[in-house]
């Protein structure tokens, strides 16, 4: 499970939920420290790959920047697409494109901008003496089949 940020809120988080489901079925797993710049952290997912592939049964992407660099880390590092499950975070073109080429299986389209409006609807209604009971989910897992509409979304098109 590379991760861009070690210690950051989201990854601590994603790696909790994970860690709730993959520790009662036995599931080994690891977060790596990718770093946010892309060409440290394709130089450490291929150098992760070149000393651990055997092992690697799947991959978890913890952030869009290594989930986008997943086909640049298979070619690196000799592993054919599909070789290997990948699933992770959808909001970049790099990661559509992976999902549409059969390097990514599964990605999280989280939309960031309904996350901040939502955020942001909910901090005014605490301040204004409302309580917000409740949780709001967005996002959705998208597969190759769908991968096209998030293609046109983040391209602008």
């Amino acid at each position: 499970m590379p991760v861009e940020i070690p210690g950051a809120t989201y990854g601590v988080q994603e790696a909790q939920g994970i860690a709730s489901v993959f520790k009662p079925l036995g599931i080994t797993w690891e977060v790596t420290e990718a770093t946010l710049d892309q060409a440290e952290a394709i130089t450490r997912m291929v150098d992760y790959m070149t000393a651990n592939g055997k092992k690697i049964k799947a991959i978890i992407g913890l952030g869009d920047l290594v989930t986008g660099s997943i086909k640049r880390v298979f070619d690196q590092a000799g592993v054919a697409k599909g070789s290997i499950p990948v699933i992770g975070w959808g909001n970049s073109l790099d990661t559509t494109q992976e999902v549409l080429q059969g390097y990514v299986n599964a990605a999280q389209w989280q939309d960031p901008q309904a996350t901040s409006y939502m955020a942001l609807s909910m901090a005014a209604m605490a301040a204004s003496g409302v309580p917000p009971g409740f949780n709001v989910i967005t996002g959705k897992l998208y597969e190759a089949d769908a991968a096209k509409i998030y293609e046109k979304i983040l391209s602008g098109k």
